[in-house]
């Protein structure tokens, strides 16, 4: 008993001190007068219209807020600004804790190379028009961010969301004045907000970039402080047929050449995780590119207490995973450091990439972690915390960090930069000849049944500190 209680003690403490850290290490730039403006309106009409990728590019899916009587809900869509010959595309809706509703459209039939023009429309209102545009070949540019925590506070102070949503614009608009031709893509690794709330979710979507870029949300553990994620997301191929969290699912998408699979990481149904890769994959077998995107770090900057512990105990689930699907990259948040892992296979280095600045054919998967938006941990003089065996680079950053990555047939490179500078602080580039690689490729090692139960309570297990191991195919 005076063990459980020792331990119950540790526990709440370090949360206090990882609070603690956040509010001592919060960003916010400053919003202007023009921002201000804009934000209060945007606020105060409520609707939040949002743009999630569809299923591949020949699609987009749309969600927003309406009082509940509404009458049907649509998105219309034309190739022409004056809205001739425009298509209209009904959706559903489903009721709020607040009381309104969440409306939910999907586009389809888009065609490639493609400006399109939209609103979204009820009886009750129509949004203002926006566009964005589809693909014209395999290549397209991402911003890769992570913890973007908008707030500070739980009561959702106006001001903390309106600064912190204000400062996630700025830095979009710096990753789209970084690009050739614009970004195609927003890719977020979870912790969008920080209590969880309504609130948060409409001050992310007021970023006047997402206007005209799909946004992929990805569920953290911050997410789950409330319910509202669940109603505003409209992620496409969600995977509904194994264990899911009460606000999210696995889903997956296709952009380009390219198969993201983003998982649920606060879920540890290692079989439903593992069953729902499985699914993915044999929907799109000739996609060349497989990235994963998920909450919790795997190989980063190591941090003591509570948040390594949850990083460790998801490495036996998708270490694994990420081996027999053959992941090449995975997109990673959680331990607010930027760091970059080597090439990892059977959770071990399989191509050291220390000082290196590209790979071709990697033997394993390449695991990145970028800083937070708006609660950086600190700088090098205030943190000196270990790094994995299998990380290659680290960085710690008392200022938020974004990631431009550049998608092509045959590499995907990553330029990653603080808020301020034009310069990026790393730089790195993967190659790949074939579809398969350098990756060992799929042995299903542990695809069994009951290893996967096994993994899956032990991970039961570990989050209340009890260790459970065993040996089975070299993996411990």
């Amino acid at each position: 008993m005076k063990k459980l209680l020792k331990r119950v003690l540790s526990v709440v403490l370090a949360v206090i001190m990882m609070l603690s850290s956040l509010a001592l290490n919060s960003f916010a730039l400053t919003a202007d007068k023009a921002w201000e403006e804009y934000y209060s309106s945007y606020m105060e009409d409520g609707s939040a219209v949002f743009m999630s990728p569809g299923s591949d590019d020949t699609q987009r899916n749309f969600t927003w807020y309406s009082p509940l009587k509404s009458g049907a809900c649509s998105v219309l869509i034309s190739e022409s600004k004056d809205f001739s010959n425009a298509k209209s595309f009904a959706g559903t809706y489903v009721k709020t804790p607040q009381g309104d509703r969440s409306n939910k459209v999907t586009v389809t039939g888009l065609e490639a190379g493609t400006t399109y023009y939209y609103k979204c429309i009820t009886d009750y209102e129509v949004s203002e028009t926006a566009s964005f545009s589809t693909l014209s070949d395999a290549s397209f540019t991402a911003m890769y961010v992570t913890d973007i925590h908008l707030s500070d506070n739980e009561d959702g102070d106006e001001a903390s969301l309106m600064n912190h949503a204000y400062t996630f614009n700025e830095i979009a608009k710096k990753a789209q004045a970084k690009t050739n031709n614009g970004l195609d893509l927003v890719i977020s690794s979870g912790d969008q907000a920080t209590y969880g709330l309504r609130k948060e979710y409409m001050s992310l979507a007021s970023s006047t970039v997402l206007n005209d870029v799909p946004f992929a949300l990805c569920v953290g553990n911050h997410d789950r402080k409330g319910s509202a994620y669940k109603y505003f997301n409209n992620n496409p191929n969600k995977y509904e047929k194994g264990i899911s969290s009460y606000i999210g699912n696995d889903y997956w998408y296709v952009k380009g050449d390219v198969l993201f699979m983003v998982f649920d990481s606060n879920n540890y149904a290692a079989q439903s995780h593992y069953n729902f890769a499985k699914s993915a994959v044999k929907a799109n077998p000739d996609v060349k590119w497989r990235v994963a995107v998920m909450h919790h770090d795997m190989y980063g900057r190591l941090t003591e207490g509570r948040l390594e512990d949850a990083n460790e105990n998801r490495r036996p689930t998708f270490s694994d995973i990420f081996d027999d699907f053959g992941i090449d990259i995975a997109f990673l948040g959680h331990s607010h450091y930027y760091s970059m892992s080597n090439a990892v296979y059977n959770n071990e280095t399989a191509d050291d990439l220390s000082g290196k600045s590209s790979v071709t054919d990697a033997k394993g998967t390449i695991c990145f972690v970028s800083g937070s938006i708006n609660h950086p941990r600190g700088d090098e003089s205030t943190y000196d915390i270990p790094v994995c065996e299998q990380n290659a680079f680290a960085y710690v950053s008392d200022r938020p960090i974004y990631n431009i990555v550049d998608f092509t047939e045959d590499s995907i490179t990553i330029n990653s930069y603080e808020i301020d500078d034009d310069e990026p602080l790393h730089t790195f580039t993967i190659n790949k000849t074939t579809n398969e690689g350098g990756h060992p490729g799929a042995d299903n090692t542990v695809a069994d049944y009951f290893t996967r139960l096994f993994l899956e309570i032990r991970a039961f297990f570990e989050e209340f500190g009890i260790s459970v191991k065993v040996i089975f195919n070299n993996k411990d």
